[in-house]
């Protein structure tokens, strides 16, 4: 029995996600149980009194961090890289190479796209840090306070006050202005929400509207108008819901912020055109190619994709064709195939 009731309290431990050797420290976020919806996560130490000189985080099996502790420091911050679905993050501190804490917290990170990672179990659910008695751990050594004036640039964007903590989206290889110029605040994280979102009301002063795309449209005025005048609209462009395949920070791989690339982008959702190839069958019998030759319509030789044919935003035309025009169908199809 009293085995049982060891193993029962070890398995309740390792739900909770916290093993500590020190008492005295805290770790404060990642709470456990979390939903993130951004690629980053925060870890943010207590360190109290504790002496501890080094810390190693490692998050799943791969990535593996280690940073020397200041002496001065009672807290200890820094950013790690989620990927999508499930991640165990362990967050280890030492004292002259002595282990004096471990905590183990399990987090999510879903994805807008995905339906492998879109719904998590009843076991993860969002948790918002930015409230007023929240921000108080983190207020002894940050300003806590939002310094962004909307529509102006910070000439030097680690003046922000939230560039401390958020850095990573900034580190992109193409951004968007908002994220760019630190302006996210006052562009679209205002705490407003909107039909999709609305249960969170009140839950972060920086919740953003969702759908987006009024905000989005904002700025981006040329596309307002002919969003909302074409006959067809692409399922996320008529939710309003930008993005989810656009990130509205920055990306690795797109001048437009795709998330993926885009064949990978289309056929997350499009799963049946990945697994059957296209429904579009050649004179031979084949799938038509959607992916892997020469697009014949690109100027600049691009690979053909998806969106050689298809508009991903709207269309006049059935199927969200590019051009077609109510036209025959291999008279269209002979924009590509003159011979």
């Amino acid at each position: 029995m009293k085995t049982l009731l060891s193993l029962l309290m070890l398995s309740f431990l390792m739900v909770r996600g916290l093993y500590a050797v020190d008492a005295k420290i805290e770790l404060i976020k990642p709470y456990g149980q979390d939903i993130y919806l951004t690629r980053y996560a925060a870890i943010v130490l207590d360190l109290k009194e504790s002496d501890a000189d080094r810390l190693r985080v490692k998050v799943g099996d791969d990535e593996l961090i280690e940073r020397k502790i200041p002496s001065d420091r009672g807290f200890f911050c820094l950013t790690v890289k989620l990927v999508e679905g499930v991640n165990k993050i362990a967050v280890e501190v030492f004292r002259r190479d002595k282990e004096i804490f471990k905590a183990v917290r399990t987090v999510y990170r879903g994805s807008l796209i995905d339906k492998k990672f879109k719904y998590s179990t009843k076991f993860f659910h969002k948790q918002f840090f930015h409230k007023s008695e929240k921000e108080q751990v983190c207020a002894k050594c940050h300003n806590m306070k939002m310094n962004e004036k909307k529509g102006i640039a910070f000439e030097n964007i680690t003046e922000s006050n939230c560039f401390g903590c958020h850095y990573p989206i900034a580190t992109d290889k193409y951004l968007h202005a908002p994220a760019a110029n630190w302006l996210c605040a006052t562009s679209c994280h205002t705490g407003e929400n909107g039909r999709f979102n609305r249960k969170y009301e009140g839950e972060s002063k920086y919740l953003y509207p969702d759908p987006i795309a009024p905000n989005c449209l904002l700025c981006h005025k040329k596309f307002k108008k002919k969003f909302y005048a074409e006959r067809y609209r692409h399922e996320p462009v008529d939710d309003g819901r930008c993005n989810r395949c656009h990130d509205p920070h920055g990306s690795e791989i797109s001048k437009k912020f795709l998330r993926k690339k885009v064949w990978n982008l289309c056929t997350t959702c499009h799963v049946d055109k990945k697994r059957k190839g296209h429904v579009v069958r050649t004179f031979s019998g084949k799938s038509h190619p959607t992916r892997g030759v020469k697009d014949p319509t690109s100027k600049e030789g691009k690979e053909l994709s998806c969106i050689s044919c298809h508009n991903p935003h709207v269309s006049n035309n059935g199927f969200m064709l590019r051009g077609y025009m109510g036209r025959g169908t291999m008279l269209w199809c002979k924009r590509c195939h003159k011979k």
